[in-house]
């Protein structure tokens, strides 16, 4: 929201909202503030209530733990710089559905870049190997860098998926898994 279209923090009544309890538009304008302010400084917290309305309004399954949403200083996908706390721009943290059937389930999401976000979209890695081909010229490393994420993240959910089978082996996947997520977390690997 640019601060053309922003809403006022002021009561249309009283100005200053000093009058909270007995007055609405004194309350909505501290909690516009209130929110802008929880938004800067907990940007995880506001990515993670996004997240949380947008599965509610489209009936997607959610259980992302606030904790498992974590910003990085880079791009997991493009590696570029993530910029947090001045609107929205394609280097804006958003956060992915690795696989979008799932929902916003934990070990489906990632915060990645706006920019890299709107690329993949909902994407299957045989389009988006397509559109390394044949999409636009200037966006096609770009798709590449995409592809590879995606492919990085289908052999993590295998590791996954072969960690849950406990006893020793189990164990071992298990700490494949743990160094693979952090390693996917710092970007591209290269």
């Amino acid at each position: 929201m640019t601060h053309d279209t922003a809403l006022p923090d002021c009561c249309p009544d009283h100005g200053k909202p000093g009058n909270r309890q007995a007055c609405g538009g004194c309350n909505a304008a501290y909690m516009r503030r209130y929110l802008r302010r929880r938004r800067r400084e907990h940007p995880e917290w506001a990515i993670w209530q996004r997240a949380k309305k947008r599965a509610e309004r489209r009936g997607l399954a959610f259980d992302l733990p606030p904790a498992a949403v974590v910003i990085p200083d880079f791009c997991p996908v493009l590696g570029t710089p993530l910029v947090v706390g001045e609107g929205r721009s394609p280097n804006s943290p958003s956060l992915d559905r690795i696989d979008p059937s799932k929902g916003y389930v934990d070990g489906n999401c990632r915060v990645i870049s706006d920019h890299a976000n709107r690329i993949k979209g909902n994407l299957t890695l045989d389009a988006l190997q397509t559109r390394v081909e044949r999409g636009s010229p200037s966006l096609r490393s770009d798709y590449a860098k995409v592809v590879a994420y995606v492919e990085r993240e289908e052999l993590l959910a295998e590791v996954r998926a072969k960690a849950i089978g406990g006893g020793r082996a189990g164990e071992v996947w298990s700490e494949i898994a743990s160094f693979l997520e952090r390693r996917f977390r710092q970007g591209p690997v290269t």
